[in-house]
């Protein structure tokens, strides 16, 4: 079965169409089919994806970490590190990923890596999409 997304607006004839679709669909008792139905957050850019790695690999090279440590410490530093309980009972720590980030979040951290890397005196990267 093909995955359907629609994200509904004012619009009355996508409400409609979406309504129409699930109508149609054959539920199978062995395979049921899940319906969410949430407010709508459009996630970061391609291009802000590629913005950012692309600052956390010049950074890296200027301080001598890697590309990854980078990112994590851009990401710890605008947002913190989200804590929970893990099934033994001990308390973790996890960063955000960036591919759940809304447009603005992922302007955030480009703009923390952008004022990191003129800090350090590293040179504009070169970004390259897709």
């Amino acid at each position: 079965m093909i995955t359907k997304r629609w994200v509904l607006r004012g619009n009355t004839n996508v409400k409609d169409f979406c309504s129409a679709y699930i109508k149609d669909q054959k539920i199978d008792e062995d395979q049921p089919l899940e319906v969410i139905l949430r407010p709508y957050n459009k996630n970061r850019s391609l291009e802000q994806n590629g913005m950012f790695h692309a600052w956390c690999g010049t950074i890296a090279e200027q301080t001598g970490h890697s590309k990854g440590e980078i990112k994590d410490i851009i990401i710890e530093h605008v947002f913190g590190a989200e804590d929970y309980v893990n099934l033994n009972g001990e308390k973790r720590s996890r960063l955000r990923s960036t591919s759940d980030m809304s447009i603005g979040e992922m302007a955030e951290l480009i703009e923390r890596a952008v004022q990191l890397g003129i800090e350090l005196g590293a040179d504009v990267p070169e970004v390259t999409h897709g």
